[in-house]
């Protein structure tokens, strides 16, 4: 039996990404975090291939199926069961500041 879980891809100043960790462990559902902040030129590539603009960028997986849920905001209307037209632009930030 395949058991599901998200897949989160964050940087780890991003307030969304915070956001979508605790919505994740409130309903106890199993997730794994990639921090991108050392990878800029993989996080890129994902992007583009997502078609996404910003973090966090977040799949459901089962199995060896992975599906885009989304940013932060997709998560939670995912969660909520209500259906929603992804439109690539994504609510997470990429300006992240150092220091």
């Amino acid at each position: 039996m395949n058991s599901m879980y998200f897949h989160m891809f964050a940087k780890k100043r991003c307030k969304y990404c915070t956001k979508a960790k605790k919505l994740l462990d409130e309903r106890n559902l199993a997730y794994v975090i990639t921090h991108m902040d050392k990878a800029p030129e993989a996080l890129k590539e994902l992007k583009e291939h997502c078609s996404w603009k910003t973090v966090p960028i977040i799949f459901e997986v089962l199995g060896e199926q992975q599906s885009l849920v989304g940013g932060f905001t997709d998560l939670e209307v995912y969660l909520n069961g209500e259906a929603k037209e992804k439109e690539g632009r994504g609510e997470g930030t990429d300006n992240v500041v150092e220091g």
